[in-house]
């Protein structure tokens, strides 16, 4: 490999604007001078994500993850030093002449089952664009209106209906060991076979990119196989519990928007993108668990259900609505059992786009229908319907709307008035305020509606089965951050280092000044052993470059680094500055040698020391006397 200078990689972080760059992952607001959002890599509600575009650095207050551009792409995709360079290069448009000549990074203990994955990928995707049999597939494909273009994107392959044809081609470039970890073989009798057969191959991706594993679909009339699709079985970088199809792409959409429309099978989301709708992902032949959840809330605060129309997927969605939360939540039904794919083969892509933005309806509309007893003649069934409903509209916080689903609800009842439903509701809402009184949670975690949308809600006599009523917040709803920095708990002293050790990076003369001073040295360690590398760093280039010299320091040192670099400080400094920040910390290095004197005068007496405690004594009167 070619590597680039430090010259050459200070001139790529400069062209590049880490806010811009960042931005794409992190849904960021601007503070003062700087960019604020809620950490990536670390899960917090309130934001300490702190991004500096001047200076070129991130820097979070809360778990202290920091770094430059470079740093940022490594931890949050995952990837080496030479592909996090390679993808800046690529944001900022600059081709460069670095290569990785077959040699693998060590930074990350999984490249190599990310790159068998990959290669995989690649050969799958060969067999399927430029092949004979490639070309029945495609035809395949065509029909179901997979384009070119689109196989492109996505990645889409072919497994030929061979034994061992991904085998063959890379057994020679991996080690057992990897292979075994795969998730491409299976092992039988000493033989190795092929995981995937005669089959469509649709890449799965982790959110940084990475060929986790695979999804195959049968195509062939002839294909006796039982299951439609099969996925790698679990390995270390693939559970099908916690990854979600077509994440990669979807992320920078979704935290942008803060919405996610979560989808069951990946023609769905192939079919939504068509359309022109990107923030789309899709389970993976399983149900929406609670790893899928907690991954989607970092960057996710609304989510859309569009699950497929018939019992099955109604069935996903009412357990969806569970493990999400109602506050949380809309629903987009498809029409007449249709899948969404299917629905926009039958309607038109424009169609399905006007669907899933504006046929949505909440979760409590979607319940009333979906809970809605069978048999309504029964009395029973109509006394157990209410009280499953009731506590449901009662933690809706509009009363409007509160009143619009009792409407509906009593629109179905034959045997119940208004008022009745009403009363039932009460009740459950007396037991909603009680539990939010006794948690201090004044604010409702049920969901926002506006009062408005519910005002012209229609009068029951008015009210027609064929009608469906839904509120829908806005499509593209930019989570409102609040400008908070927070600050680490610092003592006074500890505060006057940062201070001056930040003066001393931003100011050559005032970094000299303090080298050349043999008796100076700051109170606490960590402090003085960034100080001596900053000189060091100092007299090796002459200036002290952050980008550089962070990439010297451990992560702890790195942190440290800059959370310095971040404190908000005037950009002209003054010798009355320096006296007022070193008076600060030397007065506590003469606290701690006042104590450590009275600790030894203690150890004295106990040993009877007379002579020794003579001496301390006069000690500890003199030192008193500077503090």
């Amino acid at each position: 490999m070619s590597f680039l200078t430090k010259e050459e990689l200070t001139e790529l972080k400069n062209q590049v604007n880490i806010a811009d760059l960042i931005s794409q992952y992190v849904s960021l607001v601007k503070s003062g001078k700087n960019y604020l959002g809620l950490c990536p890599f670390h899960g917090e509600k309130t934001p300490s994500f702190n991004v500096n575009a001047e200076k070129g650095f991130y820097h979070c207050f809360g778990c202290g993850k920091s770094g430059d551009a470079i740093d940022f792409i490594k931890d949050y995709k995952q990837v080496g030093f030479v592909d996090a360079v390679k993808d800046v290069a690529d944001f900022a448009g600059i081709t460069l002449n670095i290569e990785n000549n077959g040699v693998e990074e060590k930074d990350n203990p999984n490249a190599l089952l990310y790159d068998i994955n990959n290669q995989a990928a690649r050969l799958y995707h060969i067999v399927l664009t430029s092949t004979e049999i490639g070309e029945q597939a495609r035809l395949y494909l065509e029909k179901r209106g997979i384009t070119s273009e689109i196989i492109k994107q996505f990645n889409i392959g072919l497994a030929p209906d061979e034994n061992d044809f991904i085998f063959e081609n890379l057994a020679g470039k991996f080690d057992e060991t990897v292979q075994a970890n795969s998730g491409l073989f299976n092992f039988s009798s000493n033989k190795v076979f092929d995981a995937f057969q005669n089959r469509i191959m649709f890449p799965l991706k982790n959110e940084y990119g990475h060929v986790v594993g695979f999804s195959g679909r049968k195509w062939q009339e002839g294909d006796t196989s039982k299951a439609k699709y099969i996925n790698t079985s679990a390995t270390s970088i693939f559970d099908k519990s916690y990854e979600l199809y077509n994440l990669d792409k979807a992320k920078p959409t979704i935290s942008k928007t803060r919405e996610v429309y979560l989808m069951e099978g990946f023609m769905d989301v192939i079919a939504a993108h068509k359309a022109g709708i990107f923030n789309v992902v899709a389970t993976m032949g399983t149900a929406l668990t609670d790893k899928h959840v907690k991954r989607l809330r970092k960057i996710a605060k609304n989510y859309v259900l569009i699950y497929d129309g018939d019992n099955a997927g109604q069935n996903a969605i009412y357990k969806a609505i569970d493990l999400i939360g109602e506050s949380k939540t809309q629903i987009v039904r498809v029409p007449e059992g249709l899948d969404p794919d299917d629905y926009s083969k039958k309607y038109s892509l424009e169609a399905l786009a006007n669907l899933m933005e504006n046929g949505r309806i909440q979760p409590t509309e979607f319940l009333i229908d979906y809970l809605k007893p069978e048999n309504l003649s029964n009395l029973q069934n109509q006394l157990d319907f209410i009280e499953q409903m009731a506590p449901v509209i009662a933690r809706v916080p509009s009363i409007t709307a509160q009143d619009a689903f009792i409407r509906k609800l009593v629109e179905i009842l034959p045997d119940f008035e208004y008022n009745q439903v009403e009363q039932s509701v009460n009740l459950k809402r007396e037991n909603v305020l009680k539990s939010r009184a006794e948690t201090g949670n004044f604010e409702e975690s049920f969901g926002n509606f506006d009062e408005e949308q519910f005002s012209n809600y229609p009068d029951p006599g008015f009210i027609s089965g064929e009608h469906e009523y839904y509120e829908s917040f806005p499509l593209h709803q930019q989570e409102v951050i609040a400008p908070v920095r927070p600050q680490p708990n610092l003592s006074r002293s500890e505060r006057a280092e940062e201070q001056l050790l930040n003066r001393m990076i931003y100011h050559q003369n005032v970094l000299q000044k303090f080298a050349d001073d043999e008796t100076f040295r700051f109170v606490h360690q960590r402090y003085q052993n960034l100080f001596e590398k900053i000189i060091l760093e100092a007299m090796s280039f002459d200036e002290i470059d952050p980008s550089h010299f962070g990439t010297s320091l451990d992560a702890e040192e790195k942190n440290l680094f800059y959370q310095i670099l971040s404190l908000d400080l005037p950009e002209e400094t003054s010798s009355q500055e320096l006296e007022d920040l070193v008076v600060v910390f030397a007065k506590e290095m003469e606290q701690i040698k006042f104590s450590e004197l009275q600790k030894q005068l203690e150890n004295a007496q106990k040993l009877g020391n007379k002579k020794r405690e003579l001496e301390l004594t006069i000690q500890i009167i003199n030192q008193k006397k500077k503090i």
